[in-house]
């Protein structure tokens, strides 16, 4: 399909009450046109197996098209080292949590090259706002093991910073851990290292969690009040 058949395709779905919803939600400055995201999705995975050239002729400019270029990224079977070509393309065009989160949750293969990825995009540590949220979800979606924690940890510290949705990040990761590593992750967070923002959030987000126990809520709320 060409450029102008693929956006026409993304302009048939527009919602404009969707559009107006989603836009005060995700909190993008890209011209939005109001397409749902399972649409996208299953777009996404349809020209991924079928639009070979999808990668050498489209151009994204636009929320959904931005996202639709990440998904099929995500999606299409390919070599790693191309994969990550395709999204070395489209990261820096990021400017909003919603590129980020969808396009980590959907690029499973992430989760098969943690090695190679660590290492192509260990720049992102110190990146702008939402090239180091890809990289903190990154971290909280394919690197959650007892093995990986400490390096998980000692990440997180590294990226936290003034950026609200990159300590959200931090503290969404560290609210999961505690769901797993409960003590591990408590004894990390008593260590202070975490600026006040990123603490009181994960608290939060642990004690609305139903995966914690009452008393382990309990119990975080009396340590980390702030």
């Amino acid at each position: 399909m060409t450029q102008n058949e693929i956006d026409a395709l993304l302009y048939s779905q527009a919602d404009e009450k969707y559009r107006e919803f989603n836009a005060k939600i995700v909190n993008t400055r890209l011209p939005m046109i109001g397409v749902r995201t399972p649409y996208l999705q299953k777009l996404a995975k349809n020209i991924a197996r079928n639009d070979i050239d999808f990668f050498d002729t489209y151009s994204p400019n636009g929320y959904e098209q931005i996202l639709l270029y990440a998904l099929t990224a995500a999606y299409a079977r390919a070599p790693i080292e191309e994969k990550f070509d395709r999204l070395d393309k489209v990261l820096p065009l990021f400017d909003n949590w919603a590129h980020v989160d969808l396009t980590v949750g959907a690029f499973k293969d992430l989760g098969k090259h943690k090695s190679e990825f660590m290492t192509r995009y260990s720049y992102l540590v110190s990146a702008p706002e939402f090239q180091r949220r890809f990289m903190v979800i990154f971290l909280m979606s394919y690197c959650m093991s007892a093995e990986e924690l400490p390096t998980v940890f000692g990440l997180y510290e590294r990226m936290q910073c003034d950026d609200y949705y990159v300590n959200m990040g931090i503290a969404w990761g560290l609210s999961v851990a505690l769901v797993k590593f409960y003590d591990q992750t408590v004894e990390f967070l008593t260590k202070n290292t975490f600026n006040d923002f990123i603490v009181r959030k994960t608290v939060q987000k642990a004690r609305e969690s139903y995966r914690i126990s009452d008393e382990r809520k309990r119990e975080l709320k009396t340590m980390f009040s702030r």
